[in-house]
């Protein structure tokens, strides 16, 4: 086993979430969902999510964020990754993560 399965409670919690466009909106949404408090770079927060669209850009952020001891997800970018998010099947109260 490569990862460990894990579900989060994020409810009034910080994460930071890095990025625009589609994907950066998709995960705000979905931390929305779980309550999390969405932050900036500079903030303290355990995870972040770095949904920036230029490598370079994702990759600096990773490491920026990693060297404060951040976990991070860095969106499409699986080698960057400390922990992914699975497809995910809510019927609350219920809900399916396929990872």
């Amino acid at each position: 086993m490569r990862s460990l399965p894990i579900f989060v409670r994020l409810a009034g919690r910080p994460v930071i979430l890095l990025g625009e466009g589609e994907a950066a909106a998709a995960k705000r949404r979905l931390l929305e969902r779980a309550g999390a408090t969405i932050v900036g770079e500079d903030e303290e927060a355990a995870l972040a999510i770095v949904a920036i669209e230029d490598d370079a850009g994702a990759e600096a952020a990773v490491v920026r964020l990693r060297a404060r001891g951040i976990l991070v997800n860095a969106t499409d970018r699986p080698e960057l990754c400390d922990f992914t998010l699975p497809a995910i099947i809510d019927r609350d109260p219920v809900i399916v993560a396929i990872g």
